[in-house]
């Protein structure tokens, strides 16, 4: 229910008023004076501010401003005779949302009142979920408690306040995407647009109209202006990922954009001025690709102005359990069921486990588990066979012989890697790795869904 506070020093046209819009639903209050308003404004919370423009003591206008840093959000809308339109016209240039003309025409004030509330509605959304981006990339997100995060967590507050360009490196699943976001979304310019781009995915000839955009008729096809990523960044920041990818034509165009700060469209002769944080992130050994010509040293050092470098989850064994439980409160809000427990064979496979693809294979493992689990506990079955796989020596299937598992659990597992290895072995052919096992093909495919392989 929208809130509305009216101002109007005529005491019958103030309770006309105050008896219509609560007929419609609205919570009302009422004021006669611009004192009185300021009053119920600093005490309470409302929507609209429905003002006279000329009163006494205290204009509308006046009030208005005056209201400004009690309640910045407020809707203001001003009351006003035929002979002063032009000062309501003056007062909307000054951020007045809008003006009705004396006597009230009751249609014109409930579509401009829904409108108001709309926009209003609209603006607290956009706040609510800027403050939900902002928690979700914020440090929150990026879980670690060893030696190594935290040199991670102090490099990132440090870098955050300044505009430098960051390069960060690490392998793929490492968390180099997350890190750029809490660089963004804790820097003065959060407020402004990240902008990311996958350079990889994206051709030499559609990666360059992409970054820079182009202008109409650059190629066939150019039926209109388009903005590039770094126009569409402006005042915030640009994320390029997979920047170790890049062709040495695009390597040129943007030395040109990192020494200058500006761009050139696709097509056009007009540069533009671009106020954009640039980050950079690749799993690429780019000294070996300076060394074979194949990225620019100029551009490198540019980029590398701040280095970050993520750990792989096999040097930050001590964050394996915080990161299982954060994965698994995540993944069972997400899914609406209550959170597992995990087993301590699960969990020592999982803490021996090399994690080649680092934090985002983690993640997957956790989620497959709680999408296919059953029951309350997560259990070695329920882990991805490549775990087992790796496992199967001393550290792995000692547990087959533990007291710990039920038989039924130990019979599952053996079976998950005899059928893993089978179709490793066809190399993915189903009807191959079932001749291979001795079993029908109707079988195996149903052997495949329950394992999840």
């Amino acid at each position: 229910m929208a809130r509305i506070l009216i101002v109007e020093d005529d005491r019958n046209t103030l309770s006309g008023l105050v008896e219509i819009l609560t007929q419609e639903g609205y919570e009302v209050d009422a004021a006669e004076s611009g004192q009185q308003a300021l009053k119920l404004l600093e005490n309470d919370a409302f929507d609209i501010l429905l003002t006279d423009l000329k009163m006494p003591s205290m204009t509308g206008m006046e009030l208005y401003e005056r209201s400004l840093p009690i309640t910045p959000e407020l809707k203001t809308i001003v009351m006003t005779a035929y002979s002063s339109v032009k000062d309501a016209v003056e007062a909307m240039k000054k951020g007045v949302y809008e003006y009705l003309t004396k006597p009230l025409d009751l249609d014109e004030l409930f579509v401009i009142l829904e409108k108001a509330i709309g926009e209003q509605n609209l603006q607290r959304e956009n706040i609510q979920l800027k403050r939900q981006v902002h928690s979700v990339y914020s440090f929150e997100n990026i879980v670690g408690k060893s030696a190594a995060m935290e040199r991670i967590f102090s490099t990132i507050v440090k870098v955050a306040k300044t505009r430098s360009t960051v390069l960060i490196r690490g392998e793929s699943g490492t968390g180099k995407e997350l890190a750029a976001r809490a660089i963004h979304y804790n820097s003065p310019r959060a407020a402004r647009p990240l902008v990311e781009i996958s350079c990889a995915s994206f051709p030499e000839t559609l990666l360059e109209s992409e970054l820079f955009g182009f202008e109409k008729g650059a190629f066939t096809g150019a039926d209109r202006q388009k903005k590039g990523r770094f126009e569409l960044a402006e005042e915030g920041t640009i994320f390029l990922d997979e920047i170790g990818d890049i062709s040495e034509g695009v390597q040129v165009k943007l030395l040109r954009v990192l020494q200058e700060r500006k761009i050139s469209r696709l097509g056009g002769t007009e540069t533009v001025d671009v106020n954009v944080r640039v980050i950079a992130a690749t799993n690429r050994d780019l000294e070996k690709a300076l060394d074979e010509g194949k990225f620019r040293e100029d551009l490198y050092y540019r980029l590398n102005v701040i280095p970050i470098v993520m750990p792989s989850l096999r040097d930050r064994k001590d964050d394996i359990s915080l990161l299982l439980d954060h994965f698994i409160r995540k993944f069972s809000i997400a899914n609406k069921v209550p959170a597992p427990t995990i087993s301590d064979e699960a969990l020592r496979l999982c803490a021996e486990y090399s994690w080649p693809g680092n934090v985002r294979e983690l993640e997957n493992a956790v989620e497959n588990a709680i999408v296919l689990g059953e029951g309350s506990e997560i259990l070695v079955e329920h882990l991805p066979f490549g775990i087992l796989k790796r496992h199967r020596g001393p550290a792995g299937l000692d547990f087959l012989k533990n007291s710990g598992p039920t038989f039924k659990d130990k019979i599952e597992v053996a079976e998950r890697l005899l059928l893993g290895d089978a179709i490793e072995q066809a190399g993915g052919n189903k009807s191959e790795a079932a001749k291979k096992l001795d079993i029908s093909l109707r079988t195996m495919r149903y052997k495949i869904k329950k394992y999840n392989l």
